[in-house]
């Protein structure tokens, strides 16, 4: 932690806890305790413990019991003590090393100090002391002048014994500014396998303590993990900085196109009450008496249908009338010879005539009525399934941010959706269409393919050799380095001026090369019979290395991650880890401890601070601390059935991982939370074997056909 002289002279620490507890196993002891002033008004530095110790056993309670005692007491009697904070901690842990040390002398049960991690910090005024045994997930974020953040790994800065000594269990202090706008975050180590699902950096960089604290919790419950999770965010303020966060106004609910179609077809019922009501109800003054009652719906018609009911209502009254029984009109009709008479007059012809013809046109109008109305509804409903199909493909579009897998899900109920409608209008064809080029864009941009016409080629083996003879590129001390098996020699590249230099080994007729890596000063080579050599690309002179015997069968590939060598053994279905020693490796050690997957199969291995190891069926599997955890690769197009080499950088800040699929011409790029980034292809392509790339320049190197190729990435 740098000091910078524009920090504030009155600052305050803000601190957030973090705890899920989703574990099913009671397996472990996690926590956080803090110490500090119970006043109001608090004074004096804040004490905090954090603690994960792999075991439940009575042994550790106790010990945990011990130095919260001791940290509480300690704090209290040096809280009034005018002395440097430096000085003050020293102190403490002094007398918190003391109680430990009385405590393991009288305690009979052992204490398995390597399942023990537990760090203590003291935080005043801008200031962080800390002090720790065996290790924890931290993540350190220093503000820069522009605004910008850098992640520092405070914790890993504390120089500790490779043998913990009970009596003096915490041996390091380290001191520093914390200015504000400064992050920390520390917890359990299982929280480093989901940095980059969890956004850590980017939670702590945009969001208050408090606020990304509880981003953090909800995005482990959704996950569902079976395992305890613990962790505080501590947060450097100014002192006079006051926060008044004002509830958001509740946003107004969004009129989605689902809703839109569901209101066109209410409004298109109500359209059609209104055209039919007229023609199936009753007129007002009929319905109620000759009272007049305003229904609102088919005022123009009514006068129409009032008139004609009118008329049958005389026709009726014409039919059922009775006959003028008066005589004297009946002699003188008779007088006139008139002979016998007929009902149907010419009058009453006509508005027989008319009666038929308006109840011809009723029943008509209804039928002409019903199949609008059933017209209408099957529009109605074409709309809602063509409205639901666009939603999902524009839901499929937000989803692909955060999941392909949930994105191709919806893609592929937007493609049921879109098969049920009918083509019968030019209106609708068009609109179909429409929708089947939003969905192919998507599908296309779901495939993230990045089509490379003539790739850059830097080096090239002689034609004839067979593919698999380039192998294993690396990137050390500023250059590229490759192998090559036909002849047991590295090729060493200057990327600045594309030159290339043979390096031969002796390694005898029957041994080959298998793969390489990058030592401290030397390029390591696994031959296949499971020898070593240390080769000096500067002067080209090469030794052989130790490499502590066990059980190991194959060289599969290895990768040298801080210290230690890893060897991937596919006989075995195990990887081996191999400490540094003088003239080597020492004595072999088995990294899995659990694992649901066989390894038989597997072809390739990479290092953060995850061990990624790639099968031959394209499946991709990671472990942490020997176990292996439920990360994998989402399902693209076309699937990965075949993969030959896995790349990752072995910085835990790195985004990407790299697959090389001979079978399928291509190479697969994937962000550390199981992202598709790209798919490259080209023509030139005759099936890429190997491969590595340099984020920083944003260039990937592939071997390709026994020609090593230079590809921009995206």
């Amino acid at each position: 932690m740098e000091s910078q002289p524009s920090r504030p002279k009155e600052t305050v620490f803000r601190l957030a806890d973090i705890e899920v507890e989703q574990s099913q196993l009671d397996d472990k002891i996690v926590g956080t305790f803090r110490f500090e002033s119970s006043a109001p008004q608090k004074h004096g530095p804040m004490l905090l413990a954090i603690t994960e110790i792999n075991g439940t056993g009575y042994v550790y309670d106790q010990l945990i019991d011990v130095i919260n005692h001791e940290a509480e007491k300690s704090r209290a009697l040096t809280i009034g003590v005018d002395a440097d904070p430096v000085s003050r901690f020293e102190k403490i842990v002094q007398n918190i090393n003391r109680a430990v040390a009385d405590f393991t002398a009288h305690e009979p049960t052992p204490i398995n100090w390597t399942r023990v991690n537990m760090f203590l910090l003291e935080l005043s005024q801008g200031h962080v002391c800390l002090t720790g045994v065996g290790q924890l997930m931290n993540m350190f974020l220093q503000q820069q002048e522009d605004g910008t953040f850098k992640t520092y790994d405070l914790f890993g800065s504390l120089e500790q014994p490779p043998d913990t000594d009970p009596e003096k269990l915490f041996r390091a202090i380290i001191c520093g500014d914390m200015n504000v706008g400064d992050v920390l975050i520390a917890g359990t180590r299982n929280l480093e396998r989901f940095r980059h699902e969890l956004r850590l950096k980017e939670r702590l960089a945009t969001l208050p303590p408090v606020a990304a604290a509880q981003d953090i919790k909800q995005e482990l419950e959704r996950q569902g993990v079976p395992d305890d999770f613990v962790a505080t965010i501590i947060a450097c303020l100014p002192a006079d900085e006051t926060r008044a966060t004002a509830a958001p106004a509740p946003a107004a609910p969004a009129k989605g196109l689902c809703t839109a179609s569901i209101e066109k077809l209410r409004e298109a019922e109500a359209d059609a009450g209104r055209q039919t009501g007229p023609m199936i109800l009753p007129s007002s003054s009929q319905a109620t008496g000759g009272r007049h009652q305003d229904t609102g719906k088919g005022e123009p018609l009514a006068p129409f249908l009032q008139g004609a009911l009118g008329i049958v209502g005389r026709v009726r009254r014409m039919v059922t009338r009775e006959k003028v029984r008066d005589v004297a009109m009946m002699t003188s009709l008779r007088g006139m010879n008139a002979g016998f008479g007929t009902f149907f007059t010419r009058k009453r012809k006509t508005i027989l005539m008319a009666a038929g013809v308006l109840t011809v046109l009723i029943i008509g109008g209804g039928s002409a009525i019903k199949y609008q109305r059933n017209a209408a509804a099957e529009r109605a409903a074409w709309n809602e399934t063509y409205d639901q199909a666009r939603a999902t493909i524009e839901r499929a579009s937000g989803e692909d941010v955060y999941s392909e897998e949930r994105a191709r899900r919806s893609l592929a109920e937007a493609d049921d959706l879109i098969a049920s409608l009918t083509e019968v209008t030019d209106e609708q064809k068009e609109a179909l269409q429409t929708l089947r080029d939003m969905a192919g864009g998507l599908r296309e941009k779901l495939r993230r393919a990045v089509v490379v016409d003539q790739p850059a080629q830097l080096y090239a083996l002689p034609d004839g050799l067979p593919d698999g003879t380039l192998v294993s590129p690396i990137f050390f001390k500023g250059s590229l380095v490759a192998a090559d098996r036909s002849s047991n020699a590295l090729i060493v590249i200057n990327l600045e001026t594309k030159e290339a230099e043979r390096i031969a080994l002796s390694v005898g007729e029957t041994a080959h090369i298998t793969a390489i890596a990058a030592g401290q000063s030397s390029v390591i080579v696994a031959l296949d019979d499971g020898s070593l050599l240390a080769t000096n690309i500067t002067n080209g002179q090469t030794a052989p290395l130790t490499l502590g015997d066990g059980e190991a069968e194959a060289m599969t590939d290895i990768t040298a991650y801080g210290s230690r060598l890893y060897r991937l053994d596919a006989a075995k279905g195990q990887i081996w880890r191999y400490p540094s020693a003088t003239g080597g490796f020492g004595a072999e050690q088995s990294y899995l401890q659990a694992a649901s997957t066989n390894l038989n199969d597997a072809v390739s291995l990479t290092i953060d601070s995850n061990v990624y190891v790639l099968k031959a069926n394209g499946t991709l599997v990671r472990f942490f601390s020997g176990g292996q955890d439920g990360f994998s690769l989402p399902a693209i197009d076309p699937p990965l059935t075949n993969a030959n080499a896995l790349w990752s950088a072995d910085d835990a800040e790195s985004q990407y991982l790299a697959i090389a699929d001979k079978t399928g011409k291509r190479i697969l790029l994937f962000t550390k939370e199981g992202r598709l980034a790209a798919q490259f292809t080209s023509p030139a392509f005759a099936g890429p074997t190997d491969l590595l790339a340099d984020e920083a320049s944003k260039k990937l190197y592939a071997v390709d056909g026994n020609k090593l190729l230079e590809i921009p990435l995206p």
